[in-house]
């Protein structure tokens, strides 16, 4: 039973080389994938849009109003009064108000101040607030805010998107690094197979010691394990890639992820420069230091005394435009004054408008130096993980030389099967840790890409 193992433990490299080559799957591919399928990232896309709706919803406090009001009383057989008004109201961004309408009225008992010829009144006026609200006003302020909030909410997708792209950097490395080590660990597998049925060849025809035998099964069992963990690793680095993508027709099983080293970094200025100007939550709070700064704005503003000026021009179907003199005739004009007396209201709001910036630079403070302690710290992390890379790659040579002579000194008759498999576990062992440590690698530079706000930027800008 355990001959028929090792012949089929030796015919796995042959099928396998038998099927078709695997496709790879580029680490950039895979990120416009995600970007294309993933719910998050179209999640993303669906706050964009609620910018855009925030836009609008400032836009329509100046949609003109069709306004009209009607009101009649009848009593005993008798009209007391039919009133109809009828306007168009169209506001404006300097908050003065235009307006145009038709006025009717009839009835015994009208109040004399609504009586009107009897084809009824045209009139169009003007509204001009000459105090508070005319240059900064409600209207106006809303408007600039929802454009602030539009580029908040594109703002606050590119940063989820930016925490997607760092979670499927990890899923894409973690992939690569089962695939590497269960192919590592599946020859090595095949190795010891081979040595072992020719030790036990050895030991039937009186060649070598039973207890050789015994050293080399033991290696067989024991890589078997780990072959057996390592399968485990890959199919559950595939479930875990499964997440990040939804194309329906992508086979993860015939595909590879991309071998060798991710891209090179370039100097810690370029990032920290970078993090500083381009950053999702940095920019996020400049544009919340924007809208407090238009709140201030508005509540210095409301310190003023309301003085609104109307005038109406009234004109009939009987009246001539030409003979007319609206300034001393057919006219209807006011003023509306208001101030109050203490202004604590319009104080304590512009108080608090500024503890409210006062706090957000304090945050914009902070973050910034967070923001660039992260960037120094996964920089660092790059330059020890890529040196490392280079001392494990000598190690492994050294490793190389020193199995090859003890394999030399086997021949010899001067070393033990004992001593090969501790040269070659600690060889084997030099090489998972490579494969660790440039998965550790392309971590390490998703995280610095991340933490300066590059990694989205990046991905959205080759789409």
């Amino acid at each position: 039973m355990m001959r028929i193992y090792f012949v089929s433990l030796l015919l796995l490299p042959l099928l396998s080389s038998a099927q078709e080559a695997p496709e790879v799957l580029q680490l950039k591919d895979y990120y416009l994938l995600v970007r294309q399928y993933h719910p998050i990232a179209r999640q993303a896309t669906l706050i964009k849009s609620r910018g855009e709706a925030s836009v609008s919803e400032a836009r329509g406090a100046f949609d003109p109003k069709l306004i009209s009001a009607y009101n009649a009383k009848q009593f005993e057989d008798k009209n007391y009064y039919d009133i109809w008004d009828s306007y168009v109201e169209v506001p404006t961004l300097l908050n003065v108000d235009l307006k145009a309408g038709y006025e009717r009225n009839s009835g015994i008992f009208l109040n004399r101040e609504r009586n009107i010829p009897n084809d009824g009144l045209y009139y169009a006026g003007v509204s001009v607030p000459v105090g508070e609200g005319l240059f900064v006003n409600e209207r106006a302020i809303g408007l600039k805010k929802g454009k602030l909030t539009r580029e908040e909410m594109t703002i606050e997708s590119e940063g989820v998107l930016n925490n997607l792209f760092l979670d499927a950097n990890y899923a894409y490395w973690n992939w690569y690094e089962a695939l590497e080590k269960q192919a590592i660990v599946r020859s090595n597998l095949d190795l010891v197979g081979v040595r072992f049925e020719g030790i036990r060849q050895g030991v039937l025809n009186g060649e070598n010691a039973a207890i050789d035998s015994v050293e080399t099964l033991i290696q067989v069992q024991q890589w078997t394990n780990y072959y057996q963990k390592a399968i485990v690793d890959f199919e559950n680095s595939k479930l875990l890639l499964e997440n990040f993508l939804w194309e329906e027709e992508l086979d993860l099983n015939s595909h590879q992820p991309a071998d060798g080293l991710e891209s090179q970094i370039v100097a810690l200025e370029f990032y920290t420069d970078f993090a500083s100007s381009n950053h999702p939550d940095l920019r996020r709070l400049s544009i919340q230091a924007a809208k407090l700064d238009l709140d201030k704005r508005l509540n210095a503003e409301q310190i003023k005394p309301t003085i609104n000026l109307n005038y109406n021009l009234l004109l009939s179907e009987n009246n001539n435009l030409e003979s007319t003199s609206f300034l001393s005739n057919n006219y209807k004009a006011g003023i509306d004054f208001s101030f109050p007396l203490f202004v604590r209201k319009e104080r304590a709001k512009l108080k608090m408008a500024n503890l409210k910036r006062q706090e957000n630079d304090l945050k914009i403070n902070q973050k910034r130096r967070s923001v660039n302690n992260k960037v120094n710290q996964t920089y660092n992390k790059v330059i020890q993980v890529r040196d490392m890379i280079a001392q494990q790659q000598q190690m492994i040579e050294n490793y190389e030389v020193m199995l090859n002579g003890e394999r030399i000194k086997f021949n010899n008759g001067e070393s033990s099967i004992f001593l090969i498999n501790s040269r070659e576990n600690k060889k084997l062992e030099a090489e998972l840790k490579l494969i660790e440590l440039i998965s550790d690698y392309g971590r390490a530079i998703g995280e610095l890409k991340w933490s300066s706000g590059i990694l989205q930027t990046e991905i959205i800008n080759s789409q």
